[in-house]
């Protein structure tokens, strides 16, 4: 039970990501996609597989910090614009590529 009072925010946090996956509200995960992006920004240091920090590798740093702001933004806007206007749109569509072949 020692574990659980450790760390209370990251436990609600794994909790809460837990429960918008199994109800579908993956605009749950596009707000922690932003966070990351935003608390990367502050501390120069992302992590993907390792750290990276904006001293030692500037392009991958930003690489990664870019990809999670869009990829958060893109979770966020796909989720809500569907529940709350009814429209759907993917990656696809802004690309002009189709990968389903359809």
């Amino acid at each position: 039970m020692k574990y659980l009072t450790n760390h209370p925010i990251t436990w609600l946090t794994v909790v809460a990501l837990i429960l918008a996956t199994l109800f579908g509200h993956f605009w749950v995960w596009g707000s922690l996609f932003l966070w990351w992006a935003y608390t990367s920004f502050l501390a120069g240091e992302a992590f993907i597989g390792e750290i990276v920090s904006i001293r030692e590798n500037p392009p991958l740093f930003w690489t990664v910090t870019v990809m999670w702001f869009f990829l958060g933004a893109y979770y966020v806007v796909q989720d809500l614009a569907w529940r709350l206007f009814g429209i759907y749109f993917d990656i696809s569509q802004l690309v002009g590529v189709n990968p389903y072949g359809f």
